[in-house]
């Protein structure tokens, strides 16, 4: 084989990889893909820890097992890097905040506190913009 169709062999498969690569975050956008919610701490349902998000310890002072509290800018940091997810416009629920992202098809709710910190409450998959937003919450247990 002449270098030069070595060569396109090569970028070929480069290319054939990185496609397979760029599947699954292409397949977690998927229209169809069902709504689901998890609680941030197994066992406890999310209205109730978004009862309890005033009074637990941020997480470097957490005795036990509990939800993600940090400071606000934590907080964002970790839903904006770890899974590329930003703020959705609207109202929220019981003074909370939904995050998702388009790209993951991921999604979490964030309960402020008084003091500028907050508490994730809950997360999921199947996040899909053209959703109405009180989907989330209803899966999740809020509405």
């Amino acid at each position: 084989m002449s270098r030069i169709a070595t060569r396109i062999v090569r970028l070929g498969v480069a290319g054939s990889v990185a496609a397979l690569m760029a599947m699954p975050a292409i397949s977690a956008t998927r229209p169809d893909q069902p709504v689901q919610a998890w609680p941030a701490m197994a066992g406890v349902d999310t209205a109730t820890l978004l009862e309890q998000a005033q009074d637990l310890p941020t997480s470097d002072m957490a005795v036990g097992d509990q939800p993600y509290c940090a400071a606000d800018a934590e907080i964002q940091q970790t839903l904006r890097h770890d899974f590329n997810e930003t703020p959705v416009p609207g109202d929220g629920h019981a003074a909370t905040e939904l995050w998702a992202s388009d790209q993951m098809g991921t999604w979490t709710l964030v309960a402020p506190r008084r003091d500028d910190t907050s508490c994730i409450i809950a997360s999921g998959i199947g996040y899909d913009q053209a959703r109405d937003v009180d989907v989330y919450y209803q899966t999740a247990g809020l509405r």
